[in-house]
Order: C-alpha cells, then sequence, then structure tokens
C-alpha cells in the first residue's frame, strides 16, 4: 500500500475501477477540448484561381479571354465572368494573370473598380459617354465585376471609385472582410474571421441555395448570385450546413441580414430551425426562391409555383419591394405511448407549413419510400407531381386509411371534436397545401366559419373524406370537412399505425399523443401582387 496525493491506494477492485473511470473521462474531456469546434462559414481558397464550370455559349458572340478567339464551347468563372475556350493552357494562364472576385482586401479605404474585358451583357451603355458598349465584333471594353457598370476602353477613369452599384446595400464588400486559416482533417482551409460595417443602411444579404432541388436548378441560381454579390455570401447547402452559413451573421450581431433560401419548403424549414439554434441577436428576415416540387410556403407568400429561369434582376427587385411579416409557426409534439412500462423517447417537430395524418400522409409516405430507393427518377418537377398523382390514384382503390376516425380522437382547444367518417386531418398554418390547393378555402360555394392567416395565431384544421376527395379538392370541385380553428390542438393516435407527415416529410405513427402549439415565429417575405 503507498499514498497519492494523501490517498491510500490499496488495489482493490473499487479503486481500480474508479480510476479507470477517471482516466477515461479525462480522455474523452480532453479529446472534446481539442477537437471542439463552432460551425464556420468555409470559403474559397485565395490563389487557387476561377471557379470554373463548363457550357456552351451560343446565345451571344463569346471571346476567350486569354487567347481573345471567339468559341462556342468553353468556360466561365461564376464569380466573375471571365470567360475561357476548352485549351487547358488559356484557363493555365487566366487563372494566373487574370484576378477572379477577391473575397477580401487588406485596404480598408477606398473601394476600387475590378474591371473585367469583354463579353458585356447585350445593349449596355457606357457609364461615361452614354453610348452602347461592346459593339465591335472582338473582345472590347469592360465590365466591373462588383457594381456592373461598363464602360469604353477610352472612357475609363483609372482614379474611378467603386459604390457596388444598385445591390450595394446587399453585397459584403471585400474591404471589410477578415479571413483566417485553419487545419482541418490535415487540409489548410479559409473561413471568415471578421467583418466590419460600412453603412448605416447595410442589410447583407446570404443566399443559401440547394442544388439537388426541384429540377436540379440550384447550381444555376448559385452561379448567378456569385457573379452579382460577393461569393462569401452564397452558399451550397449541400456541402456547408445552414447552421455553418449562419456563423456570418454572428460576426455582424447588431445588423439584421436578409437570407435568402433558393431550394423547396424543406429547405426553408432546415434554415428556419437552424435560425432557432442560432440565437442570433438580430432575427434575420427570411426570403424564399421556389425551386422543389410543392412549393407550398412559397405560393402562400406570393412567390409562385416555381423558379422558371426567369431574369434574376427582377427578382432581386421584387425582394426589395417585399415586405416582411410575423409568420406563425408551429411546434409539434409526439408522446409516444411506451410498452411494458417502458417510456419511449418524446419527439418534436416544428411545423411551418402543414402537418396531416391518414391518406395524403400514406401518399408522401410511398413516394418517399420510392425517391429514397430510386433516386435518379425523381429529377423532374413535372415528373415528380406525376409520381404523386400515380400513387393518389393507387390509394383511391387501396383506402388504405379508411375509417380514420375510429382510431384517432381530436381535440381544439381542449373541446373535443365529434368526428364525421374521415380517411385525413389536415392541420394548416397556410393558404396553400398539396402544391397550390386552398384546402380552407375550397370550391369557394360554402360559407367560411373563419378567415385564413398564417400571421393569427390560430390554426385550421380539416377533414378528408377519402383520396378520391383529395383529387376533387385540387380542382376546386369539393369543400373539406371544415373541423375548426384553434390555438391549441391535440390529436391522439389509439391503436394501429398511421401514416403522417409534417412539412413533406412522412413517417408511419405508432400509437401516441400528438400536441400542437405556437412557436417562435419567423420573419418572412411576402411578396404583395
Amino acid at each position: 500500500m503507498f499514498e497519492i496525493f494523501g490517498w491510500e491506494w490499496r488495489g482493490d477492485p473499487l479503486q481500480c475501477t474508479t480510476v479507470t473511470l477517471f482516466f477515461f473521462f479525462l480522455s474523452w474531456l480532453l479529446i472534446k477540448i481539442i477537437f471542439w469546434k463552432t460551425p464556420r462559414l468555409i470559403v474559397r481558397e485565395i490563389g487557387q484561381g476561377h471557379s470554373w464550370y463548363g457550357t456552351d455559349f451560343i446565345d451571344k458572340p463569346t471571346y476567350c479571354n486569354t487567347c481573345r478567339e471567339p468559341f462556342v464551347t468553353g468556360h466561365s468563372c461564376d464569380s466573375c465572368g471571365v470567360y475561357s475556350c476548352s485549351s487547358d493552357n488559356c484557363i493555365d494562364i487566366a487563372d494566373k494573370e487574370v484576378a477572379c472576385k477577391a473575397l477580401t482586401l487588406s485596404n480598408s479605404g477606398e473601394m476600387r473598380h475590378h474591371w473585367i474585358k469583354g463579353n458585356l451583357p447585350l445593349c449596355k451603355e457606357c457609364v461615361t459617354c452614354g453610348e452602347f458598349c461592346g459593339r465591335e465584333p472582338k473582345l472590347v471594353d469592360i465590365r466591373c465585376v462588383w457594381c456592373q457598370i461598363v464602360c469604353h476602353d477610352d472612357c475609363v477613369k483609372p482614379s474611378s471609385r467603386c459604390d457596388f452599384g444598385i445591390y450595394h446595400k446587399w453585397i459584403i464588400p471585400p474591404n471589410c472582410v477578415s479571413l483566417k486559416s485553419v487545419w482541418v482533417k490535415g487540409v489548410r482551409r479559409q473561413f471568415i474571421r471578421d467583418i466590419t460595417v460600412p453603412e448605416n443602411d447595410w442589410q447583407p444579404m446570404l443566399v443559401l441555395a440547394n442544388r439537388k432541388s426541384g429540377n436540379n436548378q440550384g447550381a444555376g441560381v448559385l452561379q448567378l448570385f456569385r457573379y452579382l454579390l460577393n461569393p462569401v455570401q452564397v452558399v451550397d447547402v449541400c456541402e456547408i450546413s445552414p447552421e455553418a452559413a449562419l456563423d456570418i451573421c454572428r460576426l455582424a450581431p447588431n445588423t439584421q441580414y436578409l437570407i435568402l433560401v433558393c431550394g423547396g419548403d424543406g429547405t426553408v424549414g432546415w434554415v428556419l430551425s437552424a435560425i432557432d439554434k442560432m440565437k442570433l441577436t438580430k432575427t434575420p428576415i427570411v426570403g424564399v426562391l421556389p425551386l422543389g416540387t410543392g412549393n407550398d410556403l412559397a405560393r402562400s407568400l406570393g412567390w409562385g409555383s416555381g423558379y422558371a429561369d426567369e431574369d434574376i434582376e427582377d427578382i432581386l427587385w421584387d425582394i426589395s419591394t417585399a415586405r416582411a411579416i410575423e409568420h406563425d409557426r408551429w411546434a409539434v409534439t409526439i408522446r409516444n405511448y411506451g410498452y411494458f412500462g417502458i417510456k419511449r423517447p418524446q419527439k418534436k417537430l416544428i411545423m411551418n407549413n402543414y402537418f396531416s395524418i391518414g391518406c395524403d400522409a400514406a401518399v408522401t409516405l410511398n413516394f418517399h419510400k420510392t425517391r429514397e430507393q430510386n433516386p435518379s427518377l425523381f429529377k423532374n418537377r413535372i415528373f415528380n407531381k406525376a409520381w404523386y398523382f400515380g400513387y393518389g390514384t393507387k390509394d383511391i382503390f387501396e383506402s388504405s386509411c379508411s375509417r380514420l376516425n375510429e382510431r384517432v380522437a381530436l381535440e381544439l382547444d381542449g373541446k373535443a371534436i365529434d368526428l364525421p367518417e374521415l380517411e385525413g386531418i389536415v392541420l394548416l398554418n397556410i393558404g396553400s397545401w398539396s402544391s397550390g390547393c386552398d384546402l380552407w378555402y375550397g370550391s369557394g360555394l360554402e360559407c367560411l366559419p373563419g378567415a385564413q392567416s398564417p400571421c393569427d395565431g390560430l390554426i385550421e384544421v380539416c377533414g378528408l373524406y377519402s383520396s378520391l376527395h383529395v383529387g376533387r379538392l385540387q380542382v376546386a370541385l369539393a369543400d373539406p370537412c371544415r373541423l375548426g380553428q384553434a390555438k391549441t390542438v391535440r390529436i391522439v393516435v389509439k391503436s394501429g399505425f398511421v401514416p403522417a407527415q409534417c412539412d413533406g416529410e412522412p413517417w408511419e405513427q405508432s400509437p401516441c399523443i400528438i400536441t400542437v402549439q405556437a412557436h417562435t415565429p419567423a420573419l418572412l417575405l411576402r411578396k404583395d401582387s
């Protein structure tokens, strides 16, 4: 026996177990401290050249910025708009000799124009003389990659100041950004260390796009916004999580950011949940560019059924004139019944659009299962809707959720509701459901028990008689079974498994108690027609 720091060591099993557990805990704690990191917005390494993408240029004459020869098939930088033919030599020379749009600048003084030669937009006037630029069939005249003005080669003023043009309010100036290098898994990465607020009316835009949404239009949208804004503001959520992207908001805590989410309803919900987790000083305002299949939230906010390659400058104009509203959100708490006295974990979801159980959730669940097994079959918005139609038709004959009213009980604000014979129950927060159907309004021939609004703190509850009833609702040939409006909804699943979905994410639900109550509202942009 001997003593260690006044503790007598006897070597019995209890002491050995205690010491082993202590050193195990100490090792775990050290590993957590060493590898602990907060989500960070990793940006492109400075000095790596341009961000090239290959494409065909057949809509206008295009010239290589290196050899100055015209070409049809080649490459372009999605950040600064430099062009190169397919020659590897030209690409290498452009990477070395033609500067790309800077993510950061060491000087914090006056911002100068960054000129790129040739390949100007059609019918663009010179900022100095007012005449059209780029009229000659060669690489001629210049464009600033930040403010997008164009100028004749003979009209340029070498000391001119760049004010970032019409989008100055949304752009993060490179001379206000400082980067820091870190080693991530043996690779050096750059992340944003600090941001200096440039002016009083500054409201920087952060674009979060899902390149896999809908018709895979996200990749093109990312290129368009990197061309107009600072590339550090444009993030692909398939590569960088929304939590890591939103870390940029912490660097200017007293500034209210504008978050533009380019994706479907699932991407919007993902970003809103990330904003909840970040607990930012100023809640960002969230706008939506619909790229998904249903896009019900975008429809209800006036942004249309889906992005159809409209001019991005028209979209930005609509964003500048839109107004922010406090949009209701709901916390869905699912308390599962236990077995043999063993409690099962409680599940909590956030609902932005709608929640349902029954026949419409069954169609979504079948669609989801097939998409997971064969993702290559679901790359087109029209084909996706055809799959939904097929599974809906199948459920008309199968009636998989018949007599749902006998398996569930419904309470609205503590009052039990006597349910008719139903196959589905839908809780609505917005005026668009199942790809644009106004479920609460129905055919418009009946008097509504109450107006619907996503800002009134009330949730609308409807019943569905069958999948055939759903089809008739979508063409405004039927009315729903309106069960009422409430601030708190309670659904009891008594027996069996029933399909359920929350904002398009389906699952099979076992017997449980589902409670829906108000959650922190979100600031969303609504486009007024």
